[in-house]
């Protein structure tokens, strides 16, 4: 009995491959990318430096303290799942600097809702 075998072309196994090397590449360079950015973040740094409070926390005060609402994007880009932390620092900026625009940027639900109805 004669078993046939499933022609594969090798230019299929090389393309399955090279998608996997390019998908590879591309994650890397996002991580080198998002590493670069915290470098040149003067902010990250120093919280990340001290060990009195934890890094997302610190970085929310410091931005506070400068009053720069697009600053707050950047604690989910270092701390991902820090949406908590990222939803209090449009809340505080929003009442410090009586913007009630900032409360749409806030990605939490409980935190927009309060957001909304504090800042009138």
């Amino acid at each position: 009995m004669l078993i046939k075998h499933k022609e594969h072309n090798g230019l299929s196994y090389f393309a399955r491959g090279g998608g996997v090397c390019f998908a590879l590449a591309m994650l890397l360079v996002l991580l080198a990318a998002s590493t670069f950015h915290a470098e040149e973040d003067p902010i990250y740094d120093m919280c990340q430096s001290q060990t009195e409070r934890p890094g997302p926390w610190c970085y929310q005060e410091e931005v506070e303290k400068i009053g720069d609402p697009d600053l707050c994007e950047n604690i989910l880009t270092y701390w991902p799942k820090a949406i908590g932390v990222h939803g209090w620092c449009y809340y505080r900026l929003a009442l410090l600097q009586k913007d009630c625009s900032l409360c749409s940027r806030i990605r939490k639900d409980d935190i927009k809702r309060t957001c909304r109805l504090d800042c009138k």
